[in-house]
């Protein structure tokens, strides 16, 4: 059944601990957690947001500390590479011009010794050497550090397959060819280990003019390189790579020199968004790709040269590109213990707060609830006390009037009754007289029924007005009240054709008012046959008896019948109206003040509260709520409801 409660007056001693709510105490309800999670969802998003704006800033500094490291570095590696290339370029540009290079025909000898005085005081070169014009050599020294070897005639090789020996036919005298920067190659094959190689090439002319030779000096490029190192720990790389997107240094050794391998792997085909970016800057950049801090300088051979000799230099390879890369900084991942400890006490405190939040909205909540209550319940007891005086004052005013009618109208109907007695002894036969007689008898009835509903009413008025009738305290068994009530009831109704149940435990102790229960009980049942079955051909009428807690009892009252309107169901507990006066065309004629006196009976008489549910067509259930122990009424003290009659 839908189930749609309206809650009747409290009495004026209610326990406003029941506000808590239904579902028990105040960490239980409903209300609580929903204020208490919205404070807590709001101070999350706070500190998230804090938290974010730390990160934003916190990260933000650490990545522009990160991009100037990073830039330094670069910037030493450019530069570490160009002084090695300067350095080389001018120990050749002098060594090209000395008496003993330009006699290595006539004296080799001095060409020798002068190949190993330069490479002593230039360990950088790791071959010193002279090709004749046809690519054989025909003079050279080997240098590691600073000691060297003299190349013997029968191990001299023929280089004039090899691209700078055909790049040097190209050169006039005083112009210097710079090679690419690879490794070095002995006999057709790759030296083992690698030895990175940058060569110098420039022509030895005669008196003449013309080129007797060429002079070549490899470049030991292991030194430079070896600042291209990743750093694990921080996850910082440096990497070289050449215009064509391969790794010279600072890569896994399986990557580096790909196009000396027959490699095809690149950083244009592993990443080609992040290359087709680094390769696209000019001079110095900083750029943030898939996680990472990148800081790109180029490094231009031909530039470096021309600083050195101007236009005399030929480069075959235009740019190298420095990369520096860190992880972007992760604040997070950062925070470490602490962080996390604090992050876990504000996370606490924020709970805490919401939850005395919570708390205290909650309390203002059952606060507000309690005094609407109160003003709802203060608003009743003037009802019910003007009301009081009302009836003290009608009946009062009423109740000689009324004794004086009902003594007349029954002195009436006596003489009535005599006259039409004498009429027939005389053997009068007047039929209109006998008619008269009879309409005179007939009204007499009506006013002698009508005078007896008025006492009735009176006395119905009193009882709302009053608090009942003196009860009698005591110890009972509620389970045997209900069974009397019912073995008394259960046939009169099921002759109007309504069905009359119980569903009781074996025993229920109850200390109270026996006969304001059964009062109460009576007038439910009653009120549902009068009401519920309204167009019905009967229906069934339930009394279920259970515990509410361990202080309380909970009766129920139900039927199936007709139910109540939505509009009507926080009238029917006010004195003098009735749903006789309803849409359902009852023909029954109540007073009206039934459901005020029960509601009046189980408030202040027994210290209970009652509730109502119903629904239209769904039939309606009362549940009223008795201590097990009842309050103890002393019959010297007022009602709330009472009022003195007026005296003469």
């Amino acid at each position: 059944m839908a189930n749609i409660e309206i809650t009747a007056f409290e009495p004026e001693n209610t326990d406003f601990s029941s506000f808590e709510g239904k579902d028990g105490p105040w960490y239980l309800t409903g209300y609580f957690w929903k204020t208490s999670g919205l404070s807590a969802l709001l101070g999350v998003l706070l500190l998230a947001a804090g938290l974010m704006f730390w990160h934003y800033v916190e990260g933000t500094r650490q990545n522009e500390q990160t991009a100037r490291r990073l830039a330094v570095n670069a910037s030493h590696l450019a530069t570490d590479i160009q002084q090695w290339y300067e350095t080389a370029i001018q120990a050749v540009n002098m060594a090209v011009l000395h008496p003993a290079i330009l006699a290595f025909k006539t004296h080799p000898d001095d060409t020798i010794d002068y190949f190993e005085k330069l490479a002593d005081e230039v360990p950088r070169f790791s071959q010193l050497r002279i090709i004749l014009p046809d690519g054989m050599e025909t003079l050279r020294v080997d240098a590691s550090g600073r000691d060297s070897v003299i190349v013997p005639k029968a191990d001299l090789q023929d280089k004039s397959g090899r691209y700078y020996v055909q790049a040097a036919k190209a050169l006039r005298p005083g112009e210097v060819y710079v090679s690419v920067l690879d490794l070095n190659v002995e006999n057709g094959a790759i030296e083992v280990p690698f030895r990175p190689t940058s060569r110098l090439v420039t022509p030895v002319a005669g008196s003449d003019g013309a080129v007797l030779g060429y002079l070549i000096v490899n470049i030991d490029m292991a030194q430079p390189l070896g600042g291209f190192v990743t750093v694990s720990e921080s996850d910082i790389r440096s990497e070289l790579l050449n215009q064509d997107g391969y790794w010279l240094a600072g890569v896994e050794r399986e990557r580096l020199w790909g196009f000396m391998r027959d490699e095809t792997q690149t950083m244009a085909r592993t990443n080609p968004d992040l290359w087709q970016r680094i390769s696209d800057v000019q001079g110095q950049e900083f750029l943030r790709s898939d996680g990472r801090i990148y800081e790109i300088e180029t490094l231009s051979i031909t530039d470096v040269m021309h600083e050195v000799s101007g236009s005399a230099v030929q480069s075959a390879e235009s740019k190298f590109y420095l990369v520096a890369s860190a992880r972007l900084y992760q604040a997070w991942g950062n925070i470490g213990g602490p962080g996390f400890f604090v992050i876990f006490v504000f996370g606490l405190a924020i709970f805490g707060v919401s939850g005395g939040i919570g708390y205290l909205l909650l309390r203002r909540r059952q606060a507000l609830h309690i005094q609407a209550r109160l003003t709802k319940d203060l608003m009743y007891q003037r009802k019910m006390a003007s009301l009081g005086r009302i009836v003290a004052g009608v009946s009062h005013e009423m109740r000689t009037p009324l004794g004086n009618a009902l003594t007349v109208s029954t002195t009436m109907s006596d003489d009535i009754d005599d006259l039409t007695t004498r009429v027939s002894e005389l053997g009068i036969q007047d039929e209109d007289l006998m008619d008269l007689g009879d309409t005179l008898r007939q009204g007499s009835r009506i006013l002698q029924k009508n005078i007896d509903r008025t006492a009735e009413l009176l006395k119905h008025f009193s009882q709302t007005a009053s608090d009942q009738t003196i009860h009698k305290r005591g110890q009972f068994d509620l389970v045997q009240i209900i069974e009397n009530l019912i073995g008394t009831l259960e046939k009169p109704l099921d002759k109007s054709g309504v069905r009359l149940e119980a569903s009781l435990p074996a025993s229920a102790k109850m200390v109270g008012y026996s006969d304001a229960v059964d009062q109460v009980l009576l007038n439910l049942i009653m009120n549902a046959r009068q009401h519920a079955f309204v167009g019905c051909e009967g229906g069934q009428i339930s009394i279920r008896l259970s515990e509410h807690d361990k202080d309380h009892y909970l009766i129920e009252v139900a039927d199936d019948g007709v139910g109540i309107a939505p509009e009507y169901r926080e009238r029917i507990f006010e004195p003098f109206w009735s749903l006789d006066r309803g849409p359902h065309g009852s023909s029954t004629h109540g007073s009206g003040l039934g459901l005020a006196i029960t509601l009046n009976t189980v408030q202040s008489t027994l210290g209970g509260k009652m509730t109502l549910s119903s629904a239209p067509g769904k039939g309606t259930i009362f549940q009223i709520i008795l201590p097990k122990v009842g309050q103890k009424n002393d019959p010297e003290a007022d009602s709330p409801f009472n009022v003195e009659e007026q005296q003469d």
